[in-house]
C-alpha cells in the first residue's frame, strides 16, 4: 500500500524550496521496490523560465563514492583482490607522510575515512586545479596527519580517488568506464555520467544550474569541474536514474532478471565499519533526526530513524546539494537533488518522506529546520600586523612562495596592485589590498571564494620572506592544511 500522498508531498516541496531559496528540486520516491512518485519543481536557473522535472541533470558530488565501493565489490566477487590487500600491492608508488600508514593501508581502509589525516584533506590539491588524478595522489605524501592511523573518523575525498585508480589497476578499465558500462548502462541510467566532461560530450539538455549565496544574494555559479577527483565527487545524474540505482540495492543486487551484485556483497557494503559523532541540533528540531548509531560503511552512511535502519549518502558540490536514502527493511527509498547550497531544502523533504514511510506522526520539517544551528559560517578576524608601518614598496613582496604539498604561489604587481595566484588553480587568484602594515585583504576574483587575509613576513630591507594565508574554508578545501608560513623561494 502506497504511503505517499502526491498532493501533500507537492505542497511540502513547494514550501521547502520557497523557504530555503532553492530554485529547483527533483525527486523520485520508491515504495515496495518500485517508483511511486517522481517530479521536478522550480526552475533550472533562478529568474529563468525553464522548469525542472524528474529527468533534470544535477551534480551528485559525494554520492559518487558508492559507485567506487560497488565497482570494487564486483571485482571482489571475481576474486581479483582481497579487501585486506595492501594498497601497495596494486599501487607500489602509494605514499603517505606516515610511513606505517602507507605500508599498512588496505583497500578497505580507503573507503571508511580513518586515514589519520584531517577531514577533507588534499582539497587544496584537487579543487579547481590542473593536477591530474595521479599527481593529486602523489602529493599526499607531503600532508601531515592530524591523528593516528585508524584511530577515528575524518571524512575524506582523496582516498576514494585512490580507490578509483585501483579499479583500473585491478581490472584494466578506468573507474569512469567501469561504472558506465557495468553499472549505469545495465541499470538503464541513460542520463548519468561519470564526469562533467562526459556529460558535456553527450550534449544533453535539461541541466540544473548551480546557485550559491554571494554577498547575501542567491547567484548562479558556473559548474565546477571536479573530474580530477572523479571517483569521490564527479558523477552527474537525475532523480529517476538514482531511483534505479537505489532499487539495485533494495532488490539485493538484482536489476530486472540480472544479478549485478550478490546479496552478500550488498550486505557487506552496507555494514558499518566506523562510527562518528553527529553535530548538536536545536531542541526545536525533532530528536528522531539524530541517530543513535551514526556509522559509515563502504561509501554509505548507516543510521537509524524511527527505530528502522536507514542507509544513504549526501552530496555537496559548488551550488548543489543532494541526498539518497533507503529503508531496506521497508523496501522504500528516495532520491532528492537540488541546485542550491542550503541542505535544509532536501533534508526537510527527505524527513517528511521518511515519516510517511514509517507512519510516524509527521513533523513540519520545513519549520523545524529553520531553527537548525548546524550551518555556521567560517569567518576570520583580521590578523594583527607585526610590521606597524605602511609598506610603501609592494614590489619587494613579489616573488614565488612555496608549499611543500601544493606547490607554488606567486605574488606579482598587476595594474599597480598585488595579485596572489595559486599556480595550478585559476580560481585561487586574489587581488591583495593592504590593510595595516604587513596584513593584506585577499579579494578573490572568483566571487564564490570567500574573502580572507594574507600576512607577509619581511626582512629588514622590507623584502618578503614568507606568507601566511588566513582564509575561510570551502566545503572541501581547508586552507589550514597548507604550511603555516610559505617561504619565498630564490628566483
Amino acid at each position: 500500500m502506497k504511503k505517499i500522498d502526491a498532493s501533500e508531498l507537492d505542497a511540502i516541496i513547494r514550501n521547502a524550496i520557497h523557504t530555503f531559496q532553492t530554485p529547483a528540486l527533483s525527486i523520485a520516491v520508491i515504495e515496495d521496490g518500485e517508483i511511486s512518485y517522481a517530479k521536478g519543481f522550480g526552475t533550472l536557473c533562478d529568474g529563468k523560465a525553464e522548469q525542472a522535472d524528474e529527468h533534470t541533470s544535477y551534480a551528485i558530488a559525494s554520492i559518487s563514492k558508492s559507485t567506487v565501493s560497488t565497482a570494487l565489490a564486483m571485482l571482489a566477487e571475481q576474486k581479483l583482490f582481497n579487501w585486506q590487500d595492501k594498497v601497495t600491492r596494486f599501487m607500489p608508488e602509494f605514499r603517505l607522510y606516515d610511513s606505517y600508514a602507507w605500508q599498512e593501508f588496505t583497500i578497505l581502509d580507503l573507503l571508511c575515512h580513518r586515514s589519520g589525516l584531517k577531514s577533507e584533506s588534499a582539497g587544496t590539491l584537487w579543487y579547481g586545479s590542473d593536477y591530474a588524478r595521479e599527481e593529486v595522489v602523489r602529493r599526499l605524501q607531503f600532508l601531515r596527519p592530524a591523528d593516528s592511523f585508524r584511530n577515528r573518523f575524518a571524512y575524506q575525498n582523496v582516498f576514494y580517488l585512490v580507490a578509483g585508480l585501483l579499479i583500473e589497476r585491478i581490472s584494466g578499465t578506468s573507474w569512469d568506464d567501469f561504472i558506465t558500462h557495468q553499472l549505469f548502462q545495465p541499470l538503464g541510467m541513460t542520463r548519468t555520467f561519470a564526469t562533467l566532461a562526459a556529460r558535456q560530450a553527450a550534449n544533453i539538455t535539461n541541466l540544473a544550474c548551480p546557485h550559491a549565496m554571494i554577498g547575501g544574494k542567491l547567484t548562479p555559479v558556473p559548474d565546477r569541474n571536479h573530474d580530477n577527483v572523479g571517483p569521490a565527487a564527479s558523477v552527474l545524474s537525475t532523480a529517476v536514474d538514482l531511483a534505479a540505482y537505489l532499487r539495485l540495492f533494495l532488490h539485493e543486487g538484482m536489476a530486472g532478471t540480472t544479478q549485478i551484485l550478490k546479496p552478500e556483497s550488498v550486505k557487506f557494503l552496507h555494514t558499518p565499519v566506523i562510527f562518528y559523532d553527529q553535530p548538536k541540533r536545536s531542541q526545536l528540531i525533532p530528536q528522531r533526526m539524530t541517530s543513535h548509531f551514526p556509522g559509515y560503511a563502504l561509501g554509505w552512511q548507516v543510521q537509524d530513524y524511527g527505530g528502522t535502519v536507514r542507509i544513504g549518502h549526501s552530496g555537496g558540490i559548488d551550488g548543489m546539494r543532494s541526498r539518497i536514502e533507503m529503508l531496506p527493511e521497508k523496501g522504500c527509498g528516495v532520491a532528492i537533488l537540488t541546485n542550491s547550497e542550503d541542505y535544509r531544502a532536501y533534508s526537510s523533504v527527505m524527513f517528511s518522506v521518511l515519516d510517511r514511510f514509517l507512519e510516524l506522526e509527521p513533523a513540519d520539517w520545513v519549520e523545524a529546520l529553520t531553527h537548525d544551528e548546524d550551518d555556521e559560517s567560517d569567518t576570520r578576524a583580521e590578523p594583527q600586523p607585526s610590521v606597524p608601518n605602511y609598506i610603501h614598496d609592494i614590489r619587494r613582496l613579489c616573488g614565488t612562495y612555496r608549499d611543500i604539498a601544493y606547490g607554488d604561489l606567486s605574488v606579482n604587481v598587476e595594474n599597480d596592485g598585488l595579485v596572489l595566484r595559486f599556480s595550478h588553480t585559476p580560481a585561487f587568484t586574489a587581488d591583495l589590498t593592504q590593510s595595516r602594515g604587513n596584513v593584506f585583504r585577499s579579494i578573490w576574483r572568483d566571487r564564490y571564494i570567500p574573502e580572507g587575509w594574507v600576512v607577509f613576513k619581511t626582512d629588514e630591507a622590507g623584502n618578503g620572506t614568507a606568507l601566511h594565508l588566513e582564509q575561510p574554508r570551502l566545503l572541501d578545501v581547508d586552507f589550514n592544511e597548507l604550511e603555516e608560513w610559505l617561504p619565498r623561494v630564490a628566483a
